[in-house]
């Protein structure tokens, strides 16, 4: 239940982080109406199962690991390794469906979405037995 908190908790950083940076480019609120709604959409269902795919990996690591240090790792490694498919992605998408600007928030999104869920992985299973 607790991995499943944080996951959401992650989810919920990238998707706001996402709709920020599109609203700051937008100079308004974005919507769905106001930006490509299968993009959205894509991109919510993306990040929620990508969300819930940190945790196998965080699990593993820290068995392997032996726990939870040294705990930046963990942070990096579901930010950055295991949404590096993700940012190949978004890279090759420019200038074919994507403009830089939303691939770039994209990238972002999905790194802070990591981030968030490592940091919280740490937090709630530094001290716990394995």
């Amino acid at each position: 239940m607790q991995l499943l908190s944080i996951s959401l908790g992650s989810w919920l950083v990238g998707s706001m982080s996402l709709l920020l940076v599109l609203s700051a480019a937008e100079g308004h609120w974005a919507t769905v109406s106001g930006v490509n709604s299968a993009t959205i959409i894509g991109l919510v269902i993306t990040a929620l199962l990508f969300s819930l795919a940190y945790a196998p990996l965080l699990s593993w690591l820290r068995r392997r690991m032996g726990g939870c240090r040294p705990a930046l790792l963990f942070p990096f490694a579901s930010a950055v390794i295991l949404n590096a498919p993700v940012f190949l992605i978004e890279i090759l998408a420019i200038g074919r469906t994507l403009v830089p600007s939303e691939a770039l928030a994209c990238i972002v999104t999905f790194l802070l979405m990591g981030t968030a869920f490592g940091i919280g992985f740490v937090w709630n299973y530094q001290d716990a037995a394995l």
